[in-house]
């Protein structure tokens, strides 16, 4: 699971075709590739940053909001009596009353 979760934060950065492997021994020659490489591992470095303030992956106050929308669709499923149900959650939402 934890080499998903790190493919899947790679490719949200976009740095996914440089980054992901298929193997350990691929994992390991570029481990060592960039270790030797520090103007492609510094290049990688501020790509990474230039992206964090652009990039869905590190907006904490979106990623929080619709957190607070799903619990808010959740809670509304259940004092209406229904049962659990897959929803989606949307940005602009009229059910949910609190946006900031």
């Amino acid at each position: 699971m934890a080499t998903r979760v790190a493919g899947s934060l790679c490719l949200a950065t976009g740095l996914g075709d440089e980054m992901i492997v298929s193997s350990m021994k691929e994992y390991e020659e570029k481990a060592v590739s960039l270790a030797l490489n520090r103007p492609k591992l510094q290049d990688l470095t501020n790509r990474l940053k230039a992206v964090r303030m652009s990039c869905p992956l590190f907006d904490t106050t979106r990623w929080v909001r619709n957190l607070e929308r799903s619990y808010f669709k959740m809670w509304n499923l259940y004092c209406s009596g229904q049962h659990p149900q897959p929803f989606k959650v949307t940005e602009n939402d009229s059910e949910f009353p609190f946006d900031r």
